[in-house]
């Protein structure tokens, strides 16, 4: 970045806007998302809609740039949605030439600081649109640990640098982390987002929160460690811009895509059916080598498959799925099982 890009960003978010409201008890639920992806907005909101509500007060989308789908979306969910459920921009002038830059970092960032100054209560939930609970108590229980314990934020991983280990910081991932209003606005919006700055006499580079994590008081900062209660496929946005780029070319060695097939039938999405290729379509084509997309070969992709299944697994046994789903998904992979000589334990 440049210094002329660097000083616009220092200067641009020195503070946060002014709070209009007194916090209200509970958390506002925060999906930030692709604007011209809607099927990830979809994924959320129904991954959401089946998770308790308790102390969720609101839910508010952010996408990185309007377009009528997230409207259309959002319109259709909101009538049966528990609380309000609405749309924030980012700011002006952002909005306009963000898109145009291509950096998820700073994307994401502007999100964050978009909810958390629409937010009205003492604590958000950044949820991320490839991660799926499974358990229906999945953000009430993050809240409640939270707010009991009196945490900064509380994540459900720790951070993927382990640079920040080697300094002896036990740090929380962004995804899906609550955190408490008071502390995000304690901190200027500028060291929230992606950056590269120092700490401990060393140049880093910065993702979303770390460095005011990294910055407050240790005992504040935590993540859970329960992965049997999520499944989570990083880098999934990523790879489907990937495939939208290079088209049949793009190889899904990590079967992220193959599970945004399955998710989107799992969880009865209908954007993705017009735009993305269905499951047996990515099957006909891993056995002929001319689908939709490319598929790896030999025993490291096997393993890699393998992996793949016993996450998917934890998936199709949470107790929020539809009855009769994982039978249909058992059987639309059977194929690509049959390809990567996987067996499936009986449940």
């Amino acid at each position: 970045m440049s210094e002329i890009g660097r000083r616009y960003w220092r200067t641009r978010l020195r503070r946060w806007p002014t709070a209009s409201h007194t916090p209200a008890p509970g958390y506002t639920l925060l999906l930030p998302v692709p604007g011209d992806l809607p099927v990830f907005l979809e994924l959320a909101l129904v991954a959401s809609a089946a998770q308790r509500a308790e102390h969720r007060v609101r839910t508010i989308v952010i996408p990185d740039r309007m377009t009528p789908a997230v409207a259309t979306l959002v319109e259709e969910h909101r009538p049966g949605w528990d609380g309000p459920l609405e749309i924030a921009l980012l700011p002006r002038p952002e909005r306009w030439f963000l898109p145009a830059l291509h950096n998820g970092s700073r994307n994401h960032g502007m999100q964050l600081y978009s909810g958390v100054s629409a937010s009205r209560t003492s604590h958000v939930i950044l949820h991320d649109a490839d991660l799926f609970p499974t358990r229906t108590d999945f953000f009430e229980r993050q809240y409640a640990l939270c707010e009991q314990r009196g945490l900064a934020c509380l994540g459900v991983s720790g951070v993927w640098d382990p640079w920040y280990a080697e300094h002896g910081l036990k740090l929380a991932a962004t995804w899906d982390m609550c955190a408490s209003v008071d502390w995000l606005r304690s901190y200027p919006p500028r060291d929230h987002i992606g950056h590269d700055g120092r700490l401990f006499a060393e140049a880093h580079t910065f993702d979303t929160t770390l460095l005011p994590q990294a910055l407050t008081d240790p005992t504040l900062v935590d993540h859970t460690d329960d992965p049997e209660s999520f499944v989570h496929f990083n880098y999934v946005i990523t790879c489907y811009r990937f495939f939208q780029q290079q088209g049949a070319a793009y190889c899904d060695d990590n079967f992220r895509l193959l599970f945004v097939a399955i998710v989107t039938h799992l969880l009865g999405v209908r954007q993705a059916h017009s735009s993305f290729p269905s499951v047996g379509q990515l099957a006909a084509g891993a056995h002929s080598g001319s689908g939709p997309m490319r598929y790896p070969q030999g025993q490291d992709a096997a393993e890699q498959y393998r992996r793949f299944r016993q996450k998917l697994e934890r998936l199709l046994t949470s107790d929020w799925v539809r009855p009769g789903s994982p039978a249909q998904v058992e059987a639309e992979l059977a194929d690509f099982d049959t390809l990567y000589g996987y067996e499936r334990e009986p449940r």
